[in-house]
């Protein structure tokens, strides 16, 4: 049964069928530019504050960082900017319509 469904579901996406709709599709962009923004605001507030306790501390940022077992996204091999990259696709088309 799961088998012929898939099936089924591979011959449409060969024959070219759009499986989602243009609201569902706009309803996950939205969603995902949303949470992008929140991202990148979560992160400005983070280097804001950090760079506020960093600021006047004796020790190395980069050994208190280790202290306080911090990680940036980019110790972690993520980028926002790889992310927001993705999300330039989902800009152009919402200016095209």
């Amino acid at each position: 049964m799961q088998v012929k469904q898939m099936e089924d579901k591979l011959t449409k996406l060969r024959q070219g069928i759009t499986l989602v709709s243009p609201e569902q599709r706009q309803v996950v962009e939205k969603m995902y530019m949303e949470m992008m923004n929140q991202w990148r605001r979560r992160k400005r507030m983070f280097k804001d504050v950090w760079s506020a306790i960093t600021e006047n501390s004796p020790k190395n940022p980069n050994e208190f960082k280790e202290e306080l077992g911090l990680e940036y996204d980019e110790d972690c091999g993520v980028s926002l900017q790889s992310f927001d990259e993705l999300g330039q696709g989902v800009n152009k088309r919402a200016k095209r319509k």
